[in-house]
């Protein structure tokens, strides 16, 4: 009973403290930039996001420019075998690597985009948003809780075990994006912080109640 208390309580610090940083503190907002003309922005967009490999009607999605180009098979057994030298179409193998090529070389040069975009309509119902919110911090406090009733450990190192996964759950899900997709880096910092105040603050909850207490026990003498 106390570990369910302890999850419960964790879980609604978690979503209190995540409706304040995002509502309330604007440093997570203070990094994102306008399109200088957003009307000629929706014009570009909603005609070009016809997507067939997602939502067909709406075309929502991630978008990337550039775009990079899919290896056809002979490519892929270039690749796979680069001590061949013959294949049935040299001129298309090399023309997979001109396309790779021009693909880095825009990448590079830019401009380049990775975009979420959804071009028409959606209802947002704030409601639905919410309890999912909470539902995923009772979850995510639900599995930190059955780790942390696993251990013995005294209170304040309750409160470093649960903030250090929120450390690990923002290196795993935050670097990569700034790592491979460029995230700025500013924000990437900001969301791991965030988590490690999340969890930090869930910890000193969840501390009181999960968890087993250190006993020492002296040895028995002969």
């Amino acid at each position: 009973m106390k570990t369910a208390i302890g999850i419960l309580l964790a879980a609604i610090t978690v979503f209190a403290w995540e409706a304040i940083s995002w509502t309330v503190l604007t440093w997570h907002e203070s990094g994102y930039r306008p399109f200088r003309d957003e009307i000629a922005m929706r014009e570009i967009f909603a005609p070009q996001m016809q997507n067939q490999q997602s939502q067909v009607t709406s075309g929502a999605g991630i978008y990337m420019l550039p775009f990079p180009p899919r290896q056809n098979d002979e490519f892929k057994k270039y690749v796979a075998h680069s001590d061949v030298q013959n294949f049935e179409s040299q001129s298309g193998v090399q023309a997979e690597k001109d396309r790779l090529a021009q693909f880095e070389k825009e990448r590079n040069e830019g401009p380049y985009i990775y975009a979420i975009v959804r071009p028409g309509k959606r209802d947002i119902s704030m409601a639905n948003n919410l309890i999912l919110s909470f539902v995923r911090s009772l979850v995510c406090a639900t599995i930190i809780g059955v780790m942390l009733s696993l251990t013995m450990l005294h209170y304040p190192a309750r409160i470093a075990f649960v903030a250090a996964a929120g450390v690990f759950a923002g290196l795993v899900g935050d670097m990569p994006m700034w790592i491979w997709f460029e995230n700025p880096g500013r924000d990437t910092l900001i969301n791991i912080i965030d988590h490690f105040i999340t969890w930090v603050l869930a910890g000193a909850v969840m501390g009181f109640f999960v968890g087993k207490d250190v006993v020492l026990t002296k040895g028995m003498q002969a």
